[in-house]
Order: C-alpha cells, then structure tokens, then sequence
C-alpha cells in the first residue's frame, strides 16, 4: 500500500510540474480538431494539416502549441488563421527566422516557427496571443517522398496534440489520403490508426473508402466523439500500406514538363548469395533491456538466412571478439544462435576496432559471386580506444577500399551522426529506433530490407543528348534488394522531350540490361513549381542529396557551397531543411507577416520597432479629421488610390481600395499578351490604417520583374535554367541615337528603344487596344503604396528557376555535381537573375522588354516598340518611409480580355449621367456629385448595368507631381469594378 502511496504522488509531483511549466511558457490550449488531407501522386506526398485550437480561459491569454512531423518530410508551408484573417509564414534562413522568433517572444507578439532540430526531429513551435474562448487555426503543408519498404510503401500521418499537450486526446479528427499511381493498386490496407486500443470506448471511429481505379485509391478515417462528453479523444499515427504491380524492367518513368522521375523496383529475379559480418555492441551502455532485445531478434534474423547463405560474428566492447563463422545451413545457425545467446553486456565501446576489423573480416572472405555486407548493432557512442568522430569515420573510410556497404541500426534516437555517415560513405544506411512497436522486430524489419540481394553493382545512364546529367539525382546504393525501390529525377535539356534510361546490374546468372518502355510524358496544363510534382520531387531529393554530401565532405569551402545551393533551392521551392526555417509574427493588437528581408532592411535602415506594424485596415473617411486641432490626416498623394481612364468618360475615375497589410492585388492580367502586374501593400507606420504599395510584380512575356522602393529583381529564365530572351543588350537612355541625337518621345507617342532590329516583337493573338490612348495624359492609370515586406520570391512564377554551379572537391558517390550551372555560365546569362538597385539593374533590354532609370525616382518598363510603357515611382510619406506609384504611360497591347484591378478598364464602358450640385453640412462645403452608368461583368461572365455616384475631386499624381482632377467612386470601387473587391486579392505577389 505504501508503494502505490508513493506512485501516486509521484504521478501527482509530475502532473504538478507539467502544469507549473505550461504557466511559464503560456497556457496550455485545446485542441478541438484535426483535419489531414493527403494527395500521394506517383509515390510524392503533399499533406495538408489543419489544426484548431481553442482559448478555453475565460480571459485572453498566450497559447502554446507544439507538434511534430515525419522525420523525412519537408515542411512546405504554414498559415495561421485568427480572427477569420489569414498569416502566411516565409521560409528564410534558420538563424534569422530563430532570432525573429526569440525577439517576437521577448516583445509579447504572437509568433509561430517550423525548423528541423538536428536533422532528426522537425518540430513545430508557436506563441499564440489569443482572445478568450477564441479559436486559432493552423494549416500547414510538407512533402515527402513515400519509400518503398519490404514491398509495400508506407505513409504515415501523426495525430498527437504535441509535447505540451501530452494529457490531452482530440475529440474530432479527420483523415484523407488519396494515392494515385500509373500501375495498378494492390494490397492496401491501413495498419495502424489512432483510436484502435481503445475502439470499444470509441463509437464514433470509422473508415470507408477504397479503390476508385486501378491505379487510384481514397482512404477516409473519421472520429468524432459524442456529444455527451463520454468520448476520451485520440491521438497515435495513421499509417496506410499499399504496393503496385512491379516488373522484371527498367522501371517506370513519368515527365511533367523539362522534370522527370525515374522509379526503378524489379521483382522476380533470382536472390544473389550474401555473406553478412554481424557487428554486435556488447558494452556495458547495452545492458537495459537493449541486449536482450538484439539477441532474440538475431536468433529469429539466423534462422531465416538461406543455405547457400555464410555470415560471421563479431562481438565487441572495450575488445573485438570473433565468435566464429558459419553457413546458413540449420546446424551452423543453430550453433551461431547460441553463442549469441550467451553475450553479456559489460566494458566500454571500442567502436573504431570494432568497424576495421568486421572491414578485414569482409575482406578475406573470398567469394565472388557473393554480396558482401557489414551490419552493426550499436547505441553509436565511442567510449574507449579511438573516440574521435572524424578519425573514426577517416579510418574507417580508408579502410574500406572494397566499398562494402556499412547498414547500422543505432539503438535510441540521439544525435549520433557517426554511423549515419560511416553508413553514407559506403552507400549504406543508418536506421534508429522508434517508437511504436518492440524494439526486436523493429531490429528484425531493419535486417529484412536487406537480406534479399537481387542485383549488384546496377548502372542507370541517361543520353547526354536528351538529360541534363549534371542535374540528375541518383540513390545513394548501388545494390538491389527485394521489396525496395530506387528513384532518380533529373531535368531535360531544353527542347528535349524524351527520356530513354539504359540500365544495366548484375544479378545471380550473370549481367541484365533491363528495358525502359513504361514513360509517361506531358506538358502541363501550368508549369508551376508550385503544382508539378516531379519538380517537387526533384527539388526534394536534390536538396536531400546536397546537405547530405556536404554532410560528408571534409572541406569546408566545398561545405559551404553545397550549403549554398542547397539553400537556394529550399528557398525557391519553399521547402524547410536545417538551412532553412519557417516563421510567422504579428503584434497583439496588430497583425504582420514576416518575410526574409524584413529583419536586415530593419537593422541596416534603423527603422523604428512599429515600421512593420499594421492593423486591419478599414475604410478611412476623406476629407479632414475630427480628431483634436482638426488637424488633417496623411495627403491625399498618400492615400491609396487609383486613377483609372474609360471609354466614354473624359474625366478618369479614382478609387480607394484599402487592403491589409501584406494584401497581395492583381492589377492587370492579359491571358491573350501573357501581361501581368500585381501589387503587395502594407501600412504606414504613423497611421495604420494607412496602406502602400512597395512591391509590384511584372511578368511580360519571358520577363519577369520585382521592384520593391531599393531593389529591383529580373528574372528571364526557364524553369529548367535556360535563358528565355534572345538577347541581352545596354540601351541608351534618355533615347539616344548612335549619332547622339535624342528620339522625339512623349506620353501619347510610341516609346522607341535601340536594338529594335535584333528584338522580336511579342506574338499576338488578339486585339491591340489602348484605354483611350488618343487622350490619356501621363498619369493615366494608377497609384498605390506600399511598405517593402519581402523582396525574395516564395511563390515563383511558371519559368522561375535556378542552379548555381558548385565545386565539387569531395564527390562521395562518384557523381559530378561540377558544373550544374555551366548554361549559365555565358555572359548575357549572368543578367538574366538579377537582384540590384535601381541604378545597377536598369538600361539593360531583355529581349523586347528595357528597363530605364529617369529623374533617379522614375523607373520606366517598356515592351516592343510602344507596345506597353509602364511607369514606376518612388516617393516617401512625412514618416520617412518609401512606397511605389505604378503608372501605365501608353499601351497597344492588352486584349479584351484583360481583366485585374484597372485591367478591366480597357474595354469597361462608363457613362456619365446628368451631375448636380448637392450641399455637404459637415464643413458647410458643396461637392460635385455624378451619376455614372457602368457596364460591369459578373462572376459568370454576364454584363449588367450599374448606377454608381461619385465626387468630383482631386488627385496627386506623383508622376508629373501634379494633380488630376477626376471622379471619385467611394467604397473600394463597389459598383464599378466586376464582381466584389475580395475578388481581386492573390495568395502571392508572383501568382
């Protein structure tokens, strides 16, 4: 009785402690439900999460959440959801996303962050300020290639509150997976799901679903516990099992756009001999339950060798033991079976004897038809003899000349890198334990992966005339074994539309060469690195496959640059890795998104600590304000606003469009020309709800431009490297002829440029038409500001892509990772991905499209030959802070069918209607109020009539610094522009 006493109080101290800790970091919140959205295509998994959590305190109070994802997933994105607004976090560098993070915290602002810890352990912390009784919601996305195990491919989903939430189940989960495969679906099953220990309790668990095709299957897992409060919750993991039908071939390859995968899996052939060196940790570390574990688990591994079979046994500690050499014949495993049995664990870890000497035990085994490999047993500490790490892992690769794979199964799941890359260097693998299920069979199933050889030494070559070989990933083995899978990816050269591998291995009657004939090759409908997968896929093994060589190398320069290109790549597909880590921050009362720029243009600027800091914006009354002194809010110049010309009107129209801070906007978007322009706001600093422009994107055929108030970036390569323009030249500016006489130029008159010879003009398939170009003036259509937030692109568009080369002094797996950037290397090319000033990135023309500088504060875009000329401004408000007016100066471009923010005012037709004089009490002012009749579109692509009033009024012009008288439609525009201002927001500035 005392016993139970004292557990009891045990259980009731630690209670007492986890609660105490969850008062220090924030109070702990409830999570009211899960919901998992799966999409596995061609064995790459994108899995959507979204989590609910509820401020259960009758006050608002800081929340903490916590949880954690597969270890070989890429985290890919994270939104939170409060108040019904959404905050999208960035990916930048881990550091500086920790720093932000840390300081979010100190500063009592809300705060998210997604990072990898070690490598092993992806961990998704946040800070969370929330209202009472008030819910936040998280969505969060990763990716991750599903492995082919033992002949089935496993995904895994988790469902479990996180760390702080250890006490509690979730009430409501909901779980969706949907595989698709070109090869018919076959043996699925669900192996494991939360809830199943305690079914009977749990009345509200179901699972439905099934085959769709041969080829597509949909799973759904559904918890919901009743309404009485009887219900206990759940968590655990969700694990789905399913394989393909295989062929003795060459595998399968799938291309979606300039990308392919290449799955590589045989079945059928005949099993290859194997000879085993079995590496046993007996030291004193392996007494606790370990020991016992690995010996019932090598009597169950012994006894399923074959016959033609032969393994040996070393022992070690403080010394390495030989405890014989044996056949797989009954009487030999019966024997080897007991003097394992016998082991005892005691003295210290000579792991370096230990690995050279099963290294010598492999070497004088002479047979050569035979695969050779050394498995080790081990908690992974060096204790005694050589304990360096990089000695050990330098003798071991000196010794191993023969490369015999090295597999290692490490007993707990600390940072023990060692063995991983003594595995790596000798195209093996590590495993560690897991949670989940008993330590022998995880032992057991690790051993099953390989011990059934069926090819050596397997050879996949690609034409150099169709593949980029410099880009191609290949797997870090060469042997087969029965029940994997082996997957490549690479790029195509450009105009290259097939893939013909040749793959060769040696099997147990002698050499194969397997024929590729399953290839399944499409153009996208979009070429989004966003939405094709074998892009993702790509990017996710390259980016695996550098960190992992830079892992390995011993030169630090040639680290740093696989570090470099590895963060770039996460960069532009958005991936987190341990270079590079997600965060999202706003203020209590006030909401910001920040992005990888913000922390640095802060520190370098000294901007104060609220230049990022905004709330929701509402609509702001013009005119003067009731405020005491009267004293008159922000200029109406920086205001937001736009300036749009119609057909039919004289006098433009002017709107505001307040959005929130960090609203991305489309202005224009021309299906027919390919034009698109969009805009990225933010608040003011002294008045917040006050919003600018300072980010506006271009994409203007194969060009595409970012200009943010001191930088400007271009872009003008494909999304497999290559340059998209046929040339890069300088232009002349301010309109030089090479007799040094200046073009006549003018807002009404075509904008002619230099080279215009050796330019192709834009391809076009529809009308060229203006926005009353006869009579617009220079300020013809719009202005708006905004706040810099983020320079760098998250979301690239279709042809965004870049590789920069790497030297590659330590080439592991015999690869050449040398010269992945040489078609880069010409010297136009090293303008076509520019990120510079304004004064260093202009007077270049890029194809059809010049950029130049006027004034220092006029950025001017054209295309063709006055095709588009569109004008940037840089100006600054009474705080300091910069922001950007765009103008479109003259156009012959946009078809009717441009639609966007001012897009759609090259065909909207408006009509004034009979103004009047009306008297406004307020100040005792009168106004000139109009009627105008607008032929809006709606949603279903119909036109109807609208009555809109407006005011006549003026506006600053930042271009001519001057103002413009016009009609002003209050409300955001409603009634005059097609469908309802929400319609016109994007997800990204680059979409």
């Amino acid at each position: 009785m005392r016993l139970v006493v004292s557990c009891v109080q045990v259980w009731l101290l630690l209670h007492l402690l986890l609660l105490s800790l969850g008062q220090i970091v924030g109070s702990v919140g409830e999570i009211t439900s899960l919901k998992i959205n799966a999409n596995i295509e061609h064995r790459y998994a994108v899995t959507q999460v979204t989590t609910a959590m509820k401020n259960t305190n009758g006050r608002s109070a800081k929340l903490q959440f916590q949880t954690a994802m597969p270890n070989a997933a890429l985290v890919s994105s994270l939104i939170m959801e409060i108040a019904g607004t959404n905050y999208t976090g960035i990916i930048r560098k881990k550091s500086a996303s920790r720093r932000i993070y840390e300081m979010a915290q100190m500063k009592g602002k809300t705060t998210g962050v997604v990072e990898q810890v070690d490598d092993a352990v992806q961990k998704f912390v946040a800070s969370i300020n929330v209202a009472a009784h008030e819910t936040v919601t998280f969505y969060m996305t990763y990716e991750e290639l599903v492995k082919r195990v033992d002949g089935s491919y496993l995904y895994s989903t988790y469902i479990h509150p996180g760390y702080v939430n250890i006490f509690q189940r979730i009430p409501m989960v909901n779980i969706d997976v949907h595989i698709m495969e070109r090869e018919e679906i076959i043996d699925y099953k669900i192996l494991e799901m939360p809830g199943q220990e305690i079914s009977s309790h749990n009345p509200g668990t179901k699972v439905h679903g099934g085959p769709m095709s041969l080829g597509e299957l949909y799973l759904h897992y559904h918890h919901d516990d009743p309404h009485d409060g009887t219900g206990r919750g759940v968590q655990g993991v969700f694990t789905v099992s399913y394989d393909i039908t295989h062929y003795p071939d060459g595998g399968e390859v799938q291309r979606v756009g300039n990308y392919f995968t290449h799955y590589f899996s045989p079945e059928g052939l005949p099993k290859i001999q194997t000879h085993t060196v079995f590496l046993l940790d007996v030291s004193y570390s392996m007494h606790s339950g370990r020991l016992d574990a690995l010996q019932t688990a090598m009597a169950s591994i012994l006894k399923g060798l074959d016959v033609e079979d032969t393994f040996e046994l070393l022992a070690f500690s403080s010394d390495v033991v030989n405890v014989g050499s044996f056949s797989g014949e009954h009487q030999q495993v019966k024997k080897g079976v007991r003097k394992v049995k016998r082991l005892v664990s005691m003295g210290y870890s000579n792991l370096n004897a230990a690995v050279l000497q099963a290294i010598r035990t492999a070497n004088s085994y002479n047979n050569p038809q035979a695969i050779k490999q050394i498995v080790v047993f081990t908690d992974g500490q060096a204790t005694s003899g050589v304990t360096d790490p990089e000695t050990i892992r330098k003798n071991v690769k000196e010794a191993n000349s023969h490369k015999h794979p090295i597999f290692s199964f490490i007993f707990g799941n600390n940072d023990m890198k060692l063995l991983e890359r003594i595995s790596r260097d000798s195209s093996g693998f590590a495993r560690y334990t897991h949670h989940g299920s008993t330590l022998a069979s995880q032992i057991k199933a690790f051993y099953k992966e390989i011990s059934k050889p069926l090819l050596k030494g397997v050879d996949i070559t690609y034409s150099g005339t169709s593949v980029d070989l410099t880009t191609v990933v290949r797997p870090g083995i060469s042997n087969y074994y029965s029940g994997q899978e082996f997957v490549l990816a690479g790029l195509l050269i450009p105009g290259a539309l097939e893939v013909h591998p040749i793959v060769n291995g040696m099997g147990k009657d002698g050499p194969y060469q397997f024929p590729v004939t399953r290839v399944d090759a499409r153009h996208p409908f979009h070429t989004s690195l966003t939405n094709n997968f074998t892009a993702r896929l790509w990017a996710y093994l390259i980016v695996k496959d550098l960190l992992a060589i830079a892992d390995a190398s011993e030169n630090v320069n040639h680290t740093q640059e696989l570090h470099a290109q590895a963060f770039r790549i996460a960069l532009r597909f958005g991936f987190v890795t341990q270079l590079t880590s997600l965060v999202v921050v706003y203020p209590d009362d006030e909401y910001i998104v920040v992005s990888p720029q913000d922390q640095l243009h802060r520190e370098r600027n000294r901007h104060p600590n609220n230049y990022y800091e905004s709330s929701i914006s509402g609509y702001r009354r013009t005119g003067r304000s009731n405020i005491r002194g009267n004293r008159p809010q922000e200029q109406v110049d920086l205001d937001p606003h736009f300036i749009v010309y119609a057909q039919g009107l004289e006098l433009p129209l002017c709107f505001d469009y307040h959005g929130h801070n960090g609203a991305i906007m489309n202005l224009i978007r021309d299906p027919v020309s390919g034009i698109i322009v969009n805009g990225q706001v933010t608040s003011s600093a002294e008045w917040p709800r006050l919003t600018y422009f300072t980010s506006l994107f271009f994409r203007l055929g194969k060009v595409n431009i970012t200009i943010t108030p001191d930088r400007m970036e271009v872009d003008c390569l494909g999304e497999d490297g290559t340059r998209q323009v046929k040339s890069i030249t300088k232009s002349l500016w301010p309109f030089y002829k090479k007799n040094g006489r200046r073009y006549k130029h003018g807002p009404d008159k075509k904008l002619r440029t230099l080279h215009s010879k050796t330019r192709q003009p834009m391809s076009l398939a529809g009308q060229k038409r203006g926005l009353g170009i006869n009579h617009i003036p220079q300020s013809s259509n719009v202005h708006h500001t905004y706040i810099r937030t983020n320079n760098k692109i998250t979301n690239r568009p279709d042809n965004y892509f870049s590789y920069n080369k790497i030297n590659n002094q330590n080439n592991v797996y015999g690869r050449d990772f040398s010269n992945r950037l040489k078609r880069l290397d010409d010297e136009d090319s090293k303008f076509c991905q520019q990120n510079s000033t304004w004064e260093e990135g202009v007077g270049r023309i890029y194809g059809d499209v010049m950029i130049v500088l006027n004034k220092k504060q006029n950025l001017h875009v054209t295309m063709g030959d006055g095709l588009a000329h569109f004008a940037v401004v840089r100006s600054k408000n009474r705080s300091g802070q910069q922001f950007l007016g765009f103008y479109i100066k003259d156009q012959q471009i946009l078809s009717a069918q441009t639609h966007g923010i001012i897009g759609q005012f090259t065909t909207k037709s408006v009509r004034l209607i009979s103004p009047t004089t009306l008297a406004v009490n307020r100040n005792n002012n009168t106004e000139n109020t109009v009627k105008v009749e607008v032929n809006r579109r709606t949603r279903k692509n119909k036109h109807r009539l609208s009555l809109v009033s407006g005011v006549l009024y003026k506006r600053r012009s930042l271009l001519e610094e001057t103002h413009v008288e016009c009609i002003h439609i209050p409300g955001k525009g409603r009634g005059l522009l097609d469908g309802q201002p929400k319609d016109y927001l994007l997800n990204c500035l680059h979409c």
